[in-house]
């Protein structure tokens, strides 16, 4: 782990939690944010390569899947509520913008007929 909690910390303890949340560094909190988003971003561009055919809904159904572990993940694990919505805001930026990213049906067309030219 890179920010491990202390061995005695319950989650169940809601006081403890926030006393610990309350502690933590700024790393540990910009690493709560960057965890789900990098996921959804990555994750989507992975389904967006791969389902190049109709990448739009594959990178959204992977979107969908981070979105909804990020949000059991903070109803499990009590965050400050400022917390909690710029990591789920984040997860859905960072869909939107892996989906804009990715290369649409007709580019592996393309590089197809690239190659084709240049062997002449």
């Amino acid at each position: 782990m890179v920010f491990p909690a202390p061995p005695e910390l319950s989650s169940s303890d809601l006081e403890s939690m926030r006393h610990y949340l309350s502690q933590l560094p700024l790393g540990a909190i910009l690493f709560i944010i960057a965890k789900p988003t990098i996921a959804a971003l990555m994750g989507t561009l992975v389904a967006c390569y791969i389902g190049a055919s109709n990448s739009t809904m594959y990178g959204m159904v992977v979107g969908g899947v981070v979105l909804t572990y990020a949000i059991s993940y903070f109803i499990a694990v009590p965050h400050p509520l400022w917390l909690s919505l710029a990591a789920l805001i984040g997860v859905v930026i960072s869909t939107y913008l892996a989906v804009q990213l990715a290369p649409g049906p007709g580019a592996q067309a393309l590089e197809t007929d690239d190659r084709d030219s240049d062997s002449g």
